[in-house]
């Protein structure tokens, strides 16, 4: 069974500046959405809508980046395909510059009550902490949404074709892992019967 590593020969250099754009939307989308949950969190705590605006905006952004940047790796073969802890542990910091980023802002455009109101430290605990959750969460939308994005670009994107191969290689082998499961089970039920 493939590990998820990109191969060595996986044609990164070879792409033209539009591919890379392509491969980096799933990233992008997942950091926009992330900023929009969190305009609606901050409506619903009450706060004015240009507020919830900012705050949305100052983190989608930083988060859409991120995810661009998660994407450029995943396709360099940097971070392996499909396995949670590398991109938790990339979102742990990610996640909290971002955060850190959009906070500051948000000080300097609503006042520190509302940006951090039990202070900096306590903040970053905080943070370093949601980040895992928020790790997971664009871990799942990612294997979920991607590789319906790199089927639809496979032909023109030879990374993206790398990836949903690898993705059909890696059901392969848990298909037949299933099938080999599946008749240790009947082989021991027939002994049974016997």
């Amino acid at each position: 069974m493939t590990t998820g590593h990109a191969e060595p020969a996986t044609p990164w250099a070879n792409l033209a500046p539009q591919q890379v754009v392509q491969l980096t939307l799933p990233g992008v989308a997942i950091g926009v959405l992330g900023g929009a949950i969190l305009g609606v969190v901050v409506v619903g705590g009450g706060e004015p809508f240009h507020v919830a605006l900012f705050a949305a905006v100052t983190l989608g952004v930083p988060l859409a980046a991120a995810g661009a940047g998660y994407e450029i790796l995943l396709a360099k073969g940097r971070v392996p395909l499909g396995m949670l802890t590398p991109v938790a542990l990339y979102w742990v910091i990610a996640f909290t510059l971002c955060r850190v980023f959009q906070t500051a802002l948000l000080d300097l455009y609503a006042g520190s009550e509302v940006a951090v109101p039990h202070g900096w430290l306590d903040f970053l605990a905080y943070q370093a902490l949601v980040s895992v959750g928020f790790g997971i969460g664009y871990w799942w939308l990612h294997e979920n949404f991607a590789p319906l994005w790199w089927i639809r670009i496979r032909e023109r994107n030879p990374v993206a074709d790398h990836f949903v191969r690898v993705k059909l290689q890696q059901a392969g082998a848990l298909e037949a892992q299933r099938e080999r499961r599946q008749s240790r089970q009947r082989a021991r039920r027939a002994e049974r019967r016997r």
